[in-house]
């Protein structure tokens, strides 16, 4: 499973996992095990006995509850809070952020614009004002790190 994140190790402090499938169904399976590889994991989940059940499961999007995450510091936020998040900058609204994407030199919000516009913004200075995760709110300090997305 190729991670969003390469040094995640949230699969490590997980027990269960959550399987979204594009036909919109969810399945949890219990971890057995777990193995770091190269930018990803290698999952042994109860239930998936050999390669065609794995294979089976190919294109689901795999999650753990928020509970097996690692506690926050004050002021930390997980990416996944932001999306949701209301993005303002001093002209006004700029939209509503519907992803995080990650890259190798910069994460950035997709946020949709009240048009219906893709745009990103990267998640850092100069253009990150403020981030307000509890409160669902990103400010920017103007529009000019913003590019189509």
């Amino acid at each position: 499973m190729r991670l969003h994140w390469e040094r995640s190790d949230a699969f490590e402090h997980a027990s269960d996992v959550v399987l979204d499938f594009e036909d919109g169904s969810r399945k949890t399976f219990p971890i057995r095990a777990v193995r770091p590889v190269d930018r990803a994991v290698l999952l042994s989940l109860r239930g998936i006995e050999d390669r065609d059940a794995a294979d089976a499961l190919r294109g689901a999007s795999v999650s753990v509850s928020r509970e097996a995450l690692p506690p926050l510091g004050s002021g930390e936020y997980y990416l996944c809070d932001l999306v949701g998040a209301t993005v303002v900058c001093p002209e006004g609204i700029v939209g509503e952020v519907i992803d995080v994407r990650i890259h190798p030199s910069v994460d950035t919000l997709v946020v949709r614009t009240p048009d219906g516009d893709l745009l990103e913004q990267p998640l850092s200075d100069p253009w990150i004002r403020t981030v307000d995760a509890e409160g669902r709110r990103v400010e920017l300090s103007g529009r000019g790190g913003l590019i189509s997305s």
